[in-house]
């Protein structure tokens, strides 16, 4: 059994991150029909797979009796109404992370599973990264010892240049925390799929190029509900220097993540390396969506989890503010 499939947004994320692994479930997805507002990305897009039928109110694809599901990747201040609108419409749903653009609304959509019958999950793709459930089963099965610390190091130069940074709807965002939020949230999933809930925390925020958003930098420490401790760092304005390294000290070892290899180190032994080899999740999260349909399966990547992502991402934004409260006596 095919699905068919009605794809609403055809921008860099539809046509690079969806698009390939879709091609590559052709046995699964049948894509019936596109949508873009701007009429010359929708027919660009529609000639991309096969001359389907393409338009311009996301509205005319939730008409079509043709389309099962849909996949949603629109602006993220976007993303509440049209998947209450496709849910109405008797449409399976999948949509791009985060799950909304404040938490009013996201705590709207995480009703929606009690409300409609349909499949809707979130492509939060780094929940199928292979990479990541490795690491589970590296701390699961006792490699490291027990974990009580976890660090992430993201520097990033993101200059107007980037293709993303001329997204006009990432520049003047309707959600808060900009490229912190659109791009964090994905470690926020990673870390609370780890370790579990966050407790509390504090971070620092600021604004280093004001070019790509009124937000680009944050440094977030926290401890979670088992008593684990951490810090995230995600600086999209680091000039000269690149860096993505996730680091946990375990009472008998450290686990390091950096790109796609994987190294568990320990006291007076020899490093043992693994490379993991990954698409960073983008055809496990469809394939998943289509399990969830045809074979009736709960998704791995639920509303419920994207709610509390994003509510841990809006926990740490606005606890930026309690730094001016903070009086240090030297």
């Amino acid at each position: 059994m095919k699905v068919k499939l009605g794809i609403i947004g055809t921008g860099i994320a539809a046509r690079e991150l969806h698009l390939p692994p879709l091609l590559n479930l052709k046995d699964k997805f049948e894509i019936t029909c596109v949508c873009n507002h701007t009429e010359k990305k929708a027919k660009e897009f529609a000639g991309l797979v096969g001359g389907v039928p393409y338009f311009l109110d996301y509205r005319d694809v939730l008409a079509q009796k043709n389309v099962d599901a849909v996949d949603i990747i629109l602006p993220i201040h976007m993303n509440c109404r049209v998947t209450l609108d496709s849910l109405e419409a008797g449409k399976h749903v999948i949509v791009e992370k985060p799950l909304a653009a404040n938490l009013d609304d996201a705590a709207l959509m995480a009703t929606f599973p009690g409300r409609f019958d349909r499949v809707m999950m979130v492509a939060e793709n780094y929940r199928y990264n292979p990479v990541f459930r490795r690491m589970r089963e590296l701390i699961a099965g006792g490699r490291i010892g027990q974990p009580y610390s976890v660090f992430w190091d993201q520097l990033t130069v993101t200059d107007t240049d980037n293709k993303y940074a001329k997204t006009l709807w990432r520049i003047d965002h309707q959600y808060p925390g900009g490229f912190v939020m659109d791009a964090g949230i994905h470690n926020i999933a990673v870390l609370r799929d780890l370790f579990g809930e966050v407790k509390s925390g504090i971070a620092f925020n600021r604004s280093v190029n004001p070019d790509i958003g009124r937000m680009d930098s944050m440094s977030f420490q926290f401890v979670f509900e088992n008593g684990m401790n951490g810090v995230f760092n995600m600086y999209f304005s680091a000039q000269g220097m690149s860096k993505n390294q996730l680091v946990i000290l375990g009472s008998d070892g450290s686990l390091v993540l950096e790109g796609n290899k994987l190294t568990v180190k320990r006291q007076n032994k020899p490093d043992i390396e693994e490379t993991i080899e990954t698409d960073r999740g983008y055809q496990g999260q469809l394939e998943d969506f289509y399990d969830a349909i045809v074979k009736h399966m709960m998704p791995v990547s639920t509303f419920e989890e994207a709610f509390k992502d994003f509510r841990t991402m809006i926990m740490a934004l606005d606890s930026a503010m309690k730094w001016e409260e903070l009086n240090f006596v030297v």
